[in-house]
């Protein structure tokens, strides 16, 4: 293609405004409107496809608006598919003279004179198509003209094409973002126990403050997935949370894991490295088992909190930090205050707002609903039919103090779901650890005692109560105790066998 040299100059110009445009949208409309500039065109518009082939992104210049609602009936459609088809420019000063057209009913009916349309192709792939028309002037369009739009058109295709990539680049993190929101949403946090409900209502209260939180619970119990919540719910979400573990490195490297380092700081630091305080900045640092923080790397952080700022290993420079602080513990921190083992000033710094996350033991509402949320997790990631716990099963679960708490139970039905080769989990795919402090009392698979049998062992222990509160207000004395109690002597022994009580025993207690 040969462009003199003021075309060149036009085409740099277009092209840079061209190039540093990133909106889908802005490019298409800028290269519409500088085509019909260049060409002299009554009217134009590009086309971007999916990769299905269906119309992705279009725009329009010079038609009215019912036109740009209904394209298909103001343009050739004919000549826009044998583009597509033959991935090659076509050309025509006179449309409805040209021998391939003729047959075309939209070229006819549309009286198309003048027509230049081109595919957008990147990477040997035809993603759209540029299409001009001139309805009034035959030979419109100069052959230089069809070269230069030519020259053009290489260009919109670079932009539209890096364009779109970015477009689908951020349509993907809209998606990732609304994924995590949805994920760490409170409605999405499984439980149902009052404890747990007390939680979330203080991670509502607290998340979109910038205040520290120390988040207090045994292992495995879901304090990262609080933290997580507290971030993705609070004004940082769009910001990164970056998480540390304190008792994975020796004090020398969770240094520069906090802080970061300059090249030749210390042996084997080739490149200097940013700190995950430096990373965090705008978002939310979380600080898992800080409990197991040194004494030394303490006084770092403390200014860290106070100050906002922190110096990187081998750097004079300070550098500045505004990172939303939260620590999570196994150990509470005050007990650690009181040993010695953790500054109080540090303490208070942390503790402005305390979140203590129960132990599964202490909300067993919530352990058949954790497990058949995991069971569904796990079906779905192993690519199997989703089985049920039987009746058995929930009891072994329920009976369980599961030490691990939620991590436990959940690696507990992964194991399950991976023994299982049937529909139902029972106790047979269970490991043998949970089910020895559980007595299996019933042969059949029923899940509750009768209501008979259930009523009865009410009205047992309340009767043996009665007996006991009866004997205490008459002293042990049984003749007093029977009258209290509207009953017959006689009567009145023959329950308190039944209950296996002695009444002197009773009274001296």
């Amino acid at each position: 293609m040969n462009i003199d040299i003021s075309q060149y100059q036009q085409l740099l110009t277009i092209s840079k405004e061209l190039l540093i445009q990133s909106d889908i949208d802005h490019v298409l409309t800028i290269s519409m409107d500088r085509l019909i500039e260049i060409s002299g065109a009554e009217r134009g518009i590009i086309i971007l496809f999916d990769q299905a082939g269906d119309s992705l992104f279009q725009t329009a210049r010079q038609l009215e608006k019912k036109d740009i609602e209904n394209p298909e009936f103001e343009i050739s459609r004919t000549i826009i598919e044998q583009v597509r088809s033959s991935e090659e420019p076509l050309y025509l000063p006179n449309a409805m003279e040209h021998p391939s057209m003729k047959k075309s009913n939209s070229v006819g009916e549309l009286r198309l004179l003048s027509v230049i349309c081109l595919p957008l192709i990147y990477q040997k792939v035809l993603f759209g198509v540029i299409y001009l028309d001139n309805r009034t002037i035959e030979g419109a369009f100069r052959a230089d003209t069809f070269t230069f739009v030519q020259s053009f058109a290489d260009f919109i295709s670079l932009a539209a094409h890096h364009a779109l990539v970015r477009k689908q680049l951020e349509n993907r993190q809209i998606l990732l973002e609304e994924e995590l929101r949805t994920r760490y949403d409170f409605d999405a946090i499984v439980c149902h126990s009052p404890q747990m409900i007390q939680v979330l209502q203080t991670v509502s209260q607290v998340a979109d403050t910038d205040i520290p939180v120390l988040v207090e619970g045994e292992s495995g119990t879901g304090k990262e997935l609080i933290a997580r919540a507290l971030h993705y719910n609070s004004k940082r979400r769009q910001m990164p949370m970056i998480t540390v573990n304190c008792a994975a490195f020796p004090d020398d490297l969770l240094e520069s894991e906090f802080f970061g380092h300059e090249k030749g700081a210390f042996t084997g630091a080739f490149k200097s490295r940013k700190g995950k305080f430096e990373q965090a900045d705008g978002g939310t640092i979380f600080l898992d088992e800080i409990d197991e923080m040194s004494p030394a790397l303490q006084v770092k952080l403390l200014r860290v909190i106070q100050w906002g700022e922190f110096t990187p290993l081998g750097s004079d420079e300070i550098q500045k930090c505004d990172a939303r602080i939260v620590a999570a513990c196994k150990t509470p921190l005050n007990i650690l205050v009181e040993s010695g083992k953790f500054r109080e000033d540090l303490y208070y710094r942390l503790h402005v707002f305390c979140i203590k996350v129960p132990p599964l033991r202490e909300r067993k509402q919530d352990i058949i609903l954790l497990a058949e949320h995991f069971l569904k997790d796990a079906a779905i990631q192993m690519q199997k039919e989703l089985p049920k716990l039987n009746a058995l099963a929930k009891q072994i679960l329920q009976h369980y103090s599961f030490p691990g708490n939620v991590r436990e139970l959940e690696n507990i039905v992964r194991r399950a779901v991976i023994l299982c080769k049937g529909k139902t989990i029972k106790p047979e795919h269970l490991p043998d650890e949970i089910k020895s402090g559980f007595t299996f009392e019933q042969d059949d698979a029923s899940q509750f005692p009768t209501f008979k049998h259930a009523k009865q062992k009410v009205v047992d222990e309340f009767e043996r109560q009665y007996l006991l509160r009866v004997l205490h207000e008459s002293n042990g004395v049984i003749a007093r105790a029977a009258q209290l109690a509207g009953m017959h002597t006689k009567n009145f022994h023959q329950k308190l066998k039944k209950h296996n009580i002695r009444a002197t025993k009773t009274a001296s207690n």
